[in-house]
This record gives C-alpha cells, structure tokens and sequence, in this order.
C-alpha cells in the first residue's frame, strides 16, 4: 500500500520515477522470455507514454472521454443515491466473491457516470463477481430508461447483487472454453455501444476478449476495461491499432477506456 501512495503522489505532481527502477523494468523486458514479458505488470511511465497523465477520480477519467462538467454535475448528484442503495443491496446479500472483486470506488463512479451519458443500449461486460459493476450499469440504464446489460461470468453463482433484474442478461460461460462461448454469444447480441472487461487477466483472456467484441463496437462508442496493470494486452491492443486511450488509477489497480 505504501508503494501505491507513493506512485499515486507521483502521478499527481508530475513527478520522475528513479532511474533505478526504470533501468530495472528496462533490464527485465528484454532479458525475461516474451510470454513472461506480455503477462508482467507494466511499468507506469508505459500508460503515461500511451495515454498520457493518468487520472486518479472517476470524474476527471469521464471528462477526459469526452464529456463536460455540466453533464457530470447531474450525474454526480443521482450517484450518491445511487452508492447508497449499492451499500444497502450488500448488507442485504450473502456475498459469494470477496468483496475486493467488486470495482473500485472512482471506477464505480465511471461506470454509472459513462452509461448515464452515454446512454448506450447495448453493453457488455464480462467477469461478474458479485455484481457490483453491474449494479451500477443496471442503475444507469434505469434511469436512462431504455438498454440491455449482457454479462458474461464462469460461475453460476455470480451476480448475487442484481438477481432477476429486467434489463439484465446472465451468460455463464463454460470453463473449458471460456472465450469460445463468449464469441458465440457475441454474435447474436450484434453491436455494442459499451464495453467493459473485468474477467480473465492474463494476457491472452484479456486479448482474446478484446480481438473478440472490437469489430462489433459503434462509432462512438466506450470501450474499457479494468485490471490494465495486470498485463500487457490492453497496451498492446491499443498500440496495435494506433489509438491513446485514458486511464484511471483507482486505489489499487488501473483501468483503462477510449472511444471508438
């Protein structure tokens, strides 16, 4: 925790990391084997070189996607009902996952934030847990009143949240094949308008998943995922195609969207 204070102070006054330790992330991408290599946590100054500075609120992470502070006002005042129905759905509910799967607080507020304005009617997102994103996606599309959430999890028991929700479609996946069923599904749901991973992280779960929903985004579009730091898919994926995404570093991990 020290080490994400002190990284996290980094980002907020422009700061240089120590020669050393950029020698040393230096030194291990080019002596470790490729496979070890893509599946390693990146360094930070590899998302401020992608993407630039990186936000530390869900608010400023929105802005930087392409929406003002006027729109955010609105939204920011229905989230506070909208976090204090969330609290009260937990003490509610036999959790099934521990907690520390659900998304983090600025990345929740995104979430709901980003739907809100967006106002998609199709969004995707896979890896469930407890249903703590979906929560917040199924409150903005409520309040949007019109859109589908299609959620994709390998566990059956995931989603102890939102149970029976309208506006919410459960997948579970089989657990041998995973990304197989996940393309099939994709395939009848057609276009999506909002995209948010928070599955597999390892490096080929993320690329596949990424490969898999890109052709059937619209312009326009937002497509994110969480746990960027993980691996380096999302970094590649982008840097493949050309495009400097934002990213959000929330307490603990990094998530990181653009549009499309």
């Amino acid at each position: 925790m020290r080490r994400v204070a002190t990284a996290r102070r980094w980002i907020r006054h422009g700061g240089v990391r120590p020669v050393a330790a950029v020698a040393g992330s230096w030194l291990a991408t080019r002596l470790a084997p490729d496979w070890v290599h893509r599946n390693a946590a990146p360094p930070l100054h590899d998302f401020v070189r992608l993407g630039g500075p990186l936000a530390t609120s869900g608010r400023a992470f929105v802005r930087r996607l392409g929406w003002s502070d006027t729109e955010l006002d609105a939204v920011a005042r229905e989230y506070h009902d909208v976090s204090c129905r969330l609290a009260e759905q937990y003490e509610r509910t036999d959790l099934a996952f521990p907690e520390r799967f659900g998304v983090e607080t600025e990345t929740g507020f995104f979430l709901y934030a980003s739907t809100r304005l967006l106002r998609p009617s199709t969004v995707v997102e896979t890896g469930v847990a407890d249903g703590r994103s979906s929560f917040l996606f199924l409150a903005a599309l409520e309040r949007n009143g019109h859109g589908t959430l299609h959620s994709f999890d390998v566990n059956p028991r995931a989603g102890g949240l939102i149970h029976g929700h309208d506006r919410w479609r459960l997948t579970v996946s089989d657990r041998t094949a995973p990304e197989a069923a996940f393309a099939r599904a994709l395939r009848g749901i057609g276009s999506v308008d909002l995209f948010f991973h928070d599955g597999d992280h390892r490096y080929m779960g993320q690329l596949l998943e990424y490969e898999h929903v890109w052709p059937a985004m619209r312009p326009g579009g937002l497509f994110a995922s969480d746990d960027v730091d993980v691996s380096r898919a999302f970094i590649d994926f982008c840097r493949a195609r050309g495009r400097r995404p934002e990213f959000l570093f929330d307490n603990r991990k990094i998530t990181g969207a653009m549009r499309t």
